[in-house]
């Protein structure tokens, strides 16, 4: 069941485009990923899926609800992070919280402090007094302290150190598995293929895929080999050449692939599934860089 659908979603900024070409729908459960260069258009869709701004073409809906005309029943069950966190310097912790618990009906006290602590809030601070990582998990407590339903991230790792980080998608997981749906923008590569099962690819506004790795990353095998007299099959694309080494691409696996290399007879080689880093640079035409 689709609990985020976007169809051709189109927004100008005078003579910039936000996007022009956006579509792809987020399954109740999964964490979806959303990636781009800057300027892709991520953050404008995230805007108009939130009613921050209008789109002047196509069509958004969360749960079933236009997020134009229903933009505060949306509000109502979703949680956001923006990428860039800014709440009342002069405030101390526990005041935000209390605030941001009043605009929802039944945000639970334990809930709160079980969240606390897990993401070691300090609520006696002021919210200018902490640093950039601590500014992003008080920004994550309050999208997750009414247990929305739909959680909306742009860039919720940015200042987190690598524990924080674990923790984070951890307790994401355990949301989606009791059905909440994430949506997730992201330029850690890494992070989205480890908890991603499908992600969108965006470019200069348009959608270029949207992905299902565990089939398009994991298939498929990076080769290096280093040396050798013999020239590569066709079913291996050259990627890049590093010196004496050659860096192919190919969907061949067990004993062809290994027929395929010992043709070249190489010095030595290595052979590794597609990291979603080489997928992203092929899919965006860098694959050379």
């Amino acid at each position: 069941m689709a609990v985020i659908e976007i169809q051709n979603l189109k927004k100008n900024y005078g003579l910039h485009v936000g996007t022009r070409d956006v579509s792809f729908a987020v399954e109740q459960g999964e964490i979806f990923g959303f990636v781009g260069p800057n300027g892709a258009g991520k953050s404008t869709t995230i805007k108009v899926l939130l009613g921050f701004i209008f789109a002047q073409g196509g069509s958004a809906s969360i749960c079933g609800l236009d997020v134009v005309k229903n933009t505060k029943a949306i509000k109502a069950f979703t949680g956001y992070v923006p990428s860039d966190v800014r709440l009342y310097g002069g405030m101390r912790v526990r005041e935000l919280l209390k605030r941001n618990a009043a605009f929802y009906d039944d945000v639970q006290a334990g809930e709160v402090e079980r969240l606390c602590a897990l993401f070691e809030i300090d609520t006696e601070k002021r919210f200018q007094e902490l640093s950039t990582g601590n500014k992003k998990k008080v920004s994550i407590l309050c999208a997750l302290m009414p247990n929305p339903r739909v959680i909306i991230l742009d860039e919720p790792t940015n200042g987190l150190d690598p524990v924080m980080q674990k923790v984070l998608f951890e307790e994401l997981k355990r949301r989606t598995a009791l059905g909440a749906t994430v949506l997730l923008s992201s330029h850690n590569l890494a992070e989205v293929e480890e908890y991603c099962g499908r992600v969108a690819f965006i470019q200069e506004g348009s959608i270029l895929a949207v992905t299902n790795l565990g089939e398009a990353v994991t298939h498929r095998k990076i080769i290096t080999v280093t040396g050798g007299p013999g020239s590569a099959p066709e079913e291996l694309t050259l990627l890049r050449e590093e010196g004496e080494k050659k860096v192919y691409r190919t969907e061949l696996s067990g004993k062809v692939l290994l027929a395929a290399i010992a043709a070249m007879a190489p010095e030595d080689f290595t052979v590794e599934n597609e990291s979603m880093e080489e997928y992203f640079w092929n899919l965006y035409g860098l694959g050379d860089v």
